[in-house]
């Protein structure tokens, strides 16, 4: 037991008072004669006996009753772990967990209001001279920086739910790095107020530091079930007019309760597009397929949508896609080769692919700019402009195909690669060999064999170019031949991407063009030839989002409008890359579709959506917490599972320890009775 101020033990002297008193009292007995004291005598002892002990009775009270009184001004304690020493001064840093699932409902309310009135009592229950810091998943400048009791009141009062959400450790290291700086003989107060999620609540990964305390006080809140969209996805990665689209949604039931005909909408353009219904069983997932077929031109923005309650934040996920009349593919040649006439059959009566020819020798290069595929066939030269043009081609997005020649200029064809930081051609090899593999799984094959792979028998190929090696090779090999070196390979390069043949299509020997390979390659390269789009990003995972500026001239009078609601905000600007510029994903951004306009002119659709792993109500309980405690190796640790109404004395013993002064109070009171008691009815 420890005293919180010893000084006030010197009073124990006041004993002395009763012990004086006592001793003044004491009555000296006069001796009278009787002539028969026989019986007197016996009485007379029997009084005297009685008188000693309810005086000695009366004294030890009132010592007792000083004892008492002045021990509970001494105010006593049993310290604990973390009681904190008289002489240091005392710093807090409270994290208010305000992620989307504190908006559900507990015992004590709405559970971010719960967390504030936690907050709220932690500052109560401190020290008068403690320093606080509050951290919430919000980033902001009020959160590096300590506060006064008044001051951090206010903080806290205007806390409020935010889509964002942080892993727990990351907090937990925010809130050390402010401290880092602080003297040694400071006692630190580490508060986590949160419902303790699995999904985000990572204590096993925190960093321990022994100078800290770690509190972690839970927030209760009712179990609810949740039905959620996690992602989607269309098949295809292009779009064009008249195509059937289909929309992959997957769906997670995360409750124990199974659900039946849940209505799924997709609208495009605030039009109900399709819809469909699902069934889940408890504790699972499935993906459903929503089919349609475009009918439009241009930018859609669509957003799917299912109905579930009371979480309502996780039912609709926007999204946007651009719909094109047409691709323009370009043919490049040299002169006109037997494999060329094979290409033009592929594209010629295609409606949707406006198909162009060209010699390299008569191109106007800054036309190269308008095309989506280049297909470069076969030529011995390649000029240093012409390479630099591909390589800006490429960086805008464009889809380059390579073919050598039978005979090239060798530096010439590596220059390109050069720019465009890719292999570059060696020797040729003149030894018959099988392509050995095919990437069925590649958007380039899917859907064209069979699942039966065995039976697609592969080309033969008697000539061919080998590659050098680089270090870092980020191809993709979609054809390689029977010893593993490359046949197709695809690089994709900044906003675009590169297809690069190991050998020509028009030498004799070599039979690519006459195999069924032939034609879905050529067709899928021109017609995957735009460059994928993000039909939305993700706020907290995503960074930066681009835009395609097209045709249209940069301004910097540039914006964010949110469809719905015509909020506006201007997004930082990052790099500008060719014709595609980037920006940064503001922070507290609402979801939705947003117009990206620049020099008031319409350019592009954005979808922002928010991260879904608040939909997963799975909650630490105090075992499981007390488990991650001990994985995390942290010594100094509470966990106060207390109401706010009580947490304010909580936060009094852990600083001070458990107090003692309302026991010797108590402990007084009662020998002051007793000594009333035995004045009042012990008979002299």
């Amino acid at each position: 037991m420890r005293f919180l101020y010893p000084d006030f033990l010197w009073a124990l002297l006041l004993i002395a008072v009763p012990v004086i008193i006592h001793l003044v009292n004491l009555r000296k007995h006069r001796v009278v004669y009787f002539s028969n004291v026989s019986l007197l005598k016996k009485v007379r002892k029997d009084t005297r006996r009685k008188s000693k002990l309810k005086q000695l009775l009366i004294l030890s009270s009132r010592i007792l009753m000083i004892c008492g009184i002045v021990l509970a001004f001494a105010k006593p304690y049993f310290p604990t772990n973390n009681t904190i020493e008289q002489n240091k001064q005392q710093v807090s840093a409270i994290y208010i967990d305000n992620s989307f699932s504190m908006n559900a409902e507990g015992s004590e309310g709405r559970a971010v209001e719960s967390a504030r009135q936690k907050a709220t009592a932690i500052v109560s229950g401190s020290k008068t001279n403690t320093r606080f810091a509050l951290f919430t998943n919000n980033p902001g400048q009020q959160y590096n920086r300590f506060y006064n009791k008044n001051e951090i009141m206010r903080l806290i009062a205007d806390v409020e739910v935010s889509h964002r959400s942080l892993p727990m450790s990351t907090v937990q290291l925010s809130m050390q790095n402010i401290m880092e700086d602080l003297l040694l003989d400071n006692t630190k107060n580490l508060f986590f107020i949160s419902d303790f999620q699995k999904n985000t609540s990572d204590i096993d990964q925190f960093v321990p530091d022994t100078t800290h305390t770690y509190n972690f006080i839970p927030v209760q809140v009712n179990q609810v079930p949740n039905l959620y969209i996690d992602t989607c996805w269309f098949e295809s990665p292009t779009h064009h007019l008249n195509q059937d689209e289909k929309l992959h949604v997957r769906i997670i039931n995360n409750s124990n309760d199974d659900y039946q005909q849940v209505p799924l909408n997709l609208y495009l353009n605030d039009s109900l597009k399709t819809l469909a219904s699902v069934n889940l069983k408890a504790k699972s997932e499935l993906v459903s397929t929503l089919e349609y077929i475009n009918t439009s031109s241009g930018s859609q923005k669509g957003r799917v949508e299912i109905t579930d309650y009371p979480i309502v934040y996780d039912n609709t996920i926007y999204l946007n896609y651009e719909v094109k009349e047409s691709i323009n593919v370009l043919l490049l040649e040299q002169e006109t080769t037997p494999a060329s006439k094979n290409i033009r059959a592929i594209f010629a009566n295609d409606p949707y692919i406006h198909f162009d020819v060209n010699q390299t020798s008569r191109i106007q290069i800054s036309s190269l700019a308008l095309y989506e595929t280049i297909f470069l066939n076969e030529p011995e030269n390649i000029s240093s402009g012409m390479a630099d043009e591909l390589r800006k081609f490429v960086e805008n997005g464009g889809t380059l195909v390579v073919i050598p020649a039978a005979t090239i200029n060798t530096e010439s064809y590596n220059n390109l690669m050069d720019e465009l930081s890719i292999p570059t051609y060696e020797t040729a090899d003149t030894v018959n060999i099988p392509i050995g593999t095919l990437s069925y799984q590649h958007e380039l094959f899917s859907n064209v064999f069979n699942s039966d792979e065995e039976k697609v028998e592969l080309p033969d190929i008697n000539f061919r170019y080998r590659f050098t090696t680089k270090a870092y090779d980020q191809s993709e090999n979609l054809l390689t031949f029977a010893d593993q070196s490359k046949a197709l390979s695809l690089y994709k390069l900044t906003n675009g991407k590169v297809f690069l043949f190991a050998f020509p299509l028009s030498h004799p020997e070599n039979n690519f063009v006459n195999h069924v390979l032939f034609l879905p390659t050529f067709y899928n390269m021109a017609l995957q030839s735009s460059s994928k789009q993000n039909i939305y990003y993700t706020v907290g995972i995503d960074k930066t989002f681009g835009i395609a500026l097209g045709d249209t001239d940069y301004s910097d009078n540039y914006s964010l409008k949110h469809e719905e609601n015509n909020t506006e905000l201007i997004p930082s600007l990052i790099q500008q890359r060719g014709h595609e510029i980037y920006f940064a994903i503001p922070d507290d951004i609402e979801a939705g579709n947003y117009r990206f306009t620049t020099g008031n002119k319409n350019t592009a659709l954005v979808s922002f959506n928010y991260q879904l792993n608040e939909s997963d109500f799975s909650y630490h309980n105090q075992t499981e917490l007390s488990e991650e405690i001990a994985r995390a190796g942290l010594s100094k640790s509470n966990i106060v599972d207390v109401s706010s109404n009580n947490l304010s004395e909580t936060i009094r013993q852990i600083d001070s320890g458990r107090q003692l002064w309302k026991w010797f109070l108590f402990f007084a009171l009662f020998f002051l009775l007793c000594e009333a008691a035995i004045i009042r009815f012990w008979p002299d």
